[in-house]
């Protein structure tokens, strides 16, 4: 399902001439240097293709296709690195001993060494060079082009062990020696611009030995899982780049390497029957998407990758903005994975005239969003797992029920904000601010754990209850460092109210509101909201206390209140007798405590979020100015 998916999406990317997407037989990669070859076979220049960034950046290009290597020779056409241009490479000098210290016999030449590295020739390096030259000459050797004539004087003439001899060479030496990938000048056209693998006539010679490659003697044919034609299988699947944490070099999705893995005499991706085409189709857009920031977020240590069934990017834009919406919140940690969090009018006012038209029931219309809310919307989560990529979540749905289903959770999460008319707190909580309240306020915002991401994600887009990971991290966190902000309490609601919907919990939907319900008969609501004015009066009555009964009380009181609201009674009597109000403080206990016929030994974690967020509800309710209150109301 997801790779016939990308493999349509591949044929809209085609079909838009706007966008840069390889055609089968070709692939996109860095480029660095430009060789141009002389008449005679020798190199003339050598042209730098980088950008003149202060850390120089190689050139995307449309290359003839490069499937991925691993330790086998498999040289590139026209277009590779160092070890297979001019067959040496460059060791650190830890991995030139390890290789050669014990081979004195090693068939090795070292052209230049320091304390550091070794720069050397070998029969590795002898053998990427000749199978270079032998596919060039297999491909182009019956092509009269001068062009190609050169290139193939040249391969025939290089001597790996003079490498460093040419002036040019040594002009780039470390840069090339890098590893960047290398392409030929077309010098016919005296034009920098003009590479050899660009030309007509040597397009089609490639593509012709592509083909052919493809219906081999070794070639399988079998049933494709995605087209359901019998066709040439891909024996290896190219890698995915851009995905966090994965390899840098790429990482696959589909591939086994085991012989456990292996069905049916089935080795390696015969064992998940992919045709050669299918294959480059979805690894071609799904690199595409890894590479534009507009279809791409990280959450926790999974690259979200989405994309929609139309030429219209409307969805693509907008969908980021209800995962992860922009808040008021002026101030920034500097945190390069959160999204910038500036105040976008327009787009928290399309996300609030969502929320209300999917609070009273309306469907989300085509004029409320700006594109067709029917379109096929898609949502790929995609984590690390060694030399492999996991898949972490996928959605398909429409654009518009993608819509109705983000909204529905930041509904859930809708609670009254801490802090009313100041200049920060959310007015929609991205799943970014969400996944940083499980740690530690002084700790790496990195340290989040990695399985977190993806299980906030499935809940919300699969509509199912929070996870219970989530939920305990939250719960913790409160409790160590005996704090209630607007994200933790609005989580501690939403996750409530999924398990009361699931009916995971005997707490009624109806009684986890969004602001102080002071109606509500739950004990442990009611006891959270007694020790929110138990600690006011004690503030109150000694502003300068340094240890409150919440740094001291509030985790217990939470889990076993039977054994702490006895001696916090007691001990609020002689802060009342001292308190100007100590007569409304009073009744208060009394309203409170009329519902509450004994205190629970324990409580577990669902009434543990319920004693939260009542402690919350009233803890705002207790410094909510009248007027903040007035405009409150008229608000509702």
């Amino acid at each position: 399902m997801i790779i016939q998916s990308l493999c349509e999406y591949y044929d809209i990317l085609d079909n838009d001439e706007n966008i840069p997407i390889p055609r089968p037989g070709y692939s996109r990669a860095n480029v660095s240097f430009n060789l141009v070859i002389s008449e005679t076979g020798e190199i003339s220049n050598i042209v730098d293709l980088r950008t003149d960034d202060k850390k120089p950046r190689p050139q995307m290009m449309e290359v003839p296709q490069q499937k991925s290597r691993a330790n086998g020779v498999n040289p590139y056409f026209l277009c590779d690195n160092v070890k297979y241009v001019f067959g040496v490479e460059r060791l650190k000098r830890p991995e030139f001993e390890k290789k050669y210290l014990h081979k004195p016999d090693s068939d090795y030449v070292v052209l230049e060494e320091n304390d550091k590295e070794i720069i050397l020739t070998n029969p590795r390096t002898k053998e990427y060079f000749e199978e270079f030259r032998k596919l060039h000459h297999d491909i182009l050797g019956s092509m009269d082009y001068v062009g190609v004539k050169r290139l193939l004087l040249f391969l025939d003439a290089w001597n790996p062990e003079e490498f460093l001899q040419n002036p040019k060479i040594a002009q780039y030496k470390d840069e090339i020696l890098a590893g960047g990938n290398i392409v030929f000048d077309d010098i016919v056209f005296d034009d920098n611009d003009s590479f050899l693998h660009e030309n007509s006539g040597v397009k089609a010679l490639w593509e012709k030995y592509h083909s052919s490659q493809a219906s081999g003697d070794d070639t399988v044919f079998s049933q494709c899982l995605v087209t359901g034609e019998t066709e040439p299988i891909a024996r290896t699947h190219q890698k995915i780049k851009g995905v966090f944490g994965a390899q840098q070099a790429g990482a696959s999705i589909v591939g086994f390497n085991d012989d456990a893995f292996v069905s049916y005499n089935k080795k390696q991706s015969y064992n998940a029957p992919v045709s050669e085409i299918s294959m480059f189709k979805y690894t071609t857009a799904l690199n595409y998407l890894l590479t534009q920031k507009a279809n791409r977020l990280r959450i926790a240590d999974t690259t979200t990758v989405f994309w929609a069934e139309t030429d219209d990017k409307t969805c693509e834009n907008l969908a980021p903005f209800f995962i992860n919406p922009p808040s008021r919140k002026k101030d920034s940690d500097g945190d390069a994975n959160e999204p910038e969090r500036v105040r976008d009018t327009a787009t928290l006012q399309l996300i609030e005239d969502v929320l209300t038209r999917v609070r009273n029931g309306q469907t989300v219309r085509k004029e409320d969003l700006g594109t067709d809310p029917d379109v096929n919307f898609y949502i790929l989560g995609l984590s690390p797992n060694n030399a492999r990529i996991a898949i972490r979540y996928w959605y398909k749905d429409t654009f518009g029920n993608f819509v109705d289903t983000v909204a529905q959770h930041h509904l859930d999460m809708d609670i009254v904000p801490e802090y009313s008319g100041e200049s920060f707190g959310p007015e929609f909580i991205s799943v970014y601010w969400l996944l940083r309240e499980t740690v530690p306020k002084s700790s790496d915002k990195n340290d989040v754990s990695p399985i977190l991401g993806g299980l906030i994600m499935r809940a919300i887009l699969n509509e199912t209850p929070y996870p219970i990971q989530m939920y305990s991290a939250i719960l913790n966190r409160v409790k160590v460092e005996k704090t209630m902000n607007t994200v933790r309490a609005g989580f501690i609601k939403a996750y409530l109210l999924r398990q009361s919907r699931a009916g995971l919990t005997n707490i009624p939907e109806e009684l986890i509101t969004v602001k102080l319900n002071e109606e509500s008969v739950n004990v442990p609501y009611r006891l959270g909201r007694l020790f929110a004015v138990l600690e006011k009066v004690q503030n109150d009555t000694n502003k300068d206390i340094g240890a409150t009964i919440n740094s001291k009380y509030f985790s217990s009181a939470s889990s076993t209140p039977a054994v702490v609201f006895p001696v916090l009674l007691k001990l609020a009597q002689h802060h009342i007798s001292k308190s100007d109000w100590g007569f409304k403080t009073n009744q208060s206990i009394e309203e409170i405590l009329s519902e509450v016929n004994e205190f629970p030994e324990y409580m577990n974690l669902d009434e543990q979020g319920m004693f939260m967020l009542g402690y919350y509800h009233q803890r705002k309710a207790n410094y909510q100015k009248k007027s903040e209150s007035s405009v409150e109301e008229e608000k509702l």
